[in-house]
């Protein structure tokens, strides 16, 4: 229930700058795919929670609408059982999914800032190249194509996917 003078953000804060994206259809199953192989890997081990796009996340000064995003069980045990509060913290994993308004620039900036909020990995998916570019806190890049397998590890102990699985044919 909604209630009076309270103001739900509609699009991410990006500098201070509101910024609106521009999903595809494309966008909407890998995001769907990788839900649905991350979610019940995560539930299998209880690890905590996978939230889907729409929750708005602080980071610092910013508001930020992950693709994905999941929080260790640890980190979500002092808050309300039906978690109905606006997060403010980073999630331990976000997930990116270039969007054609996306531009090289605004993603290497969305990456720093969830790494320097305290994020522990951050996974970049590009629809188009079938690749995911996986940055950890220790500067490690990651680039994995579809062939590859994407792993969770340490981030989300036990979690793999054959790229193949989440990019469309």
């Amino acid at each position: 229930m909604l209630q009076e003078g309270i103001v739900i953000p509609a699009v991410e804060t990006i500098e201070g700058e509101a910024e609106e994206t521009l999903p595809t259809l494309g966008h909407g199953l890998i995001a769907s795919r990788l839900q649905q192989a991350l979610g019940p890997s995560v539930e299998k081990h209880d690890l905590g929670h996978v939230f889907s796009a729409q929750t708005f996340l602080r980071i610092g000064t910013e508001t930020r609408d992950t693709d994905l995003a999941y929080v260790a069980k640890e980190r979500l045990a002092n808050l309300p059982p039906d978690l109905d509060i606006d997060a403010d913290f980073a999630p331990d994993l976000a997930v990116e999914i270039a969007s054609r308004t996306d531009t090289l620039a605004n993603i290497s900036r969305k990456v720093s800032a969830y790494l320097d909020a305290g994020v522990q990995a951050v996974w970049v998916v590009n629809p188009w190249l079938r690749t995911v570019d996986v940055y950890r806190t220790n500067g490690q890049v990651t680039a994995l194509t579809r062939s590859d397998t994407l792993t969770g590890d340490p981030v989300v102990p036990g979690f793999s996917v054959a790229l193949s699985e989440i990019f469309p044919a």
